[in-house]
């Protein structure tokens, strides 16, 4: 497992702070056969959604409804970058009248669209996680660490912590 500390400036758009980016392209280098739920205004990777109408993406439904329209081993990877915390949810979508089921949110972990993730992705795929943990998606769902970066930004701002995982073989 490789553990890499760096600095750089915080952006509310995460692909847009440079060294996330550079990880995010060696994994999935263009994007192609990799999904993205909560792609904010990114246009990476191949499948993309978001709640928000204003972000302009092809699909605009809950995270969970998103992964579910996959089948099984259908993806190259997933880029999982949800709201981090309760206030960013709040910020992010309920100015827009969406309401969050008690599992489904940053502190339940998003636990079906991590089920989903994890059925969709073909072995050997990745999920790059973001957050302000490591938790990624786990052993129990078939998942094996191996890359944790972690962004610094200095000051009194929250480090953005990305977890790199392979799909184990099923």
């Amino acid at each position: 497992m490789i553990i890499n500390r760096t600095w750089a400036m915080p952006n509310k758009w995460t692909f847009k702070i440079p060294p996330i980016m550079e990880l995010v392209r060696r994994y999935a280098a263009n994007g192609h056969g990799f999904a993205d739920p909560f792609a904010g205004k990114s246009d990476f990777a191949e499948f993309r959604n978001d709640l928000n109408p204003a972000n302009n993406q092809p699909n605009q439904i809950e995270a969970a409804e998103f992964m579910k329209a996959f089948t099984e081993d259908q993806l190259n990877g997933v880029i999982f970058d949800p709201p981090y915390s309760l206030t960013q949810v709040s910020r992010s979508y309920e100015e827009m009248g969406f309401k969050f089921h008690g599992k489904e949110n940053p502190t339940g972990g998003f636990p079906t669209v991590r089920d989903h993730i994890s059925r969709a992705t073909k072995s050997g795929g990745f999920c790059i996680s973001f957050g302000w943990n490591t938790v990624g998606m786990g052993i129990k769902r078939g998942f094996s660490i191996c890359e944790i970066l972690i962004v610094s930004h200095g000051g009194n701002r929250n480090d953005t912590l990305v977890t790199v995982e392979t799909r184990n073989n099923r």
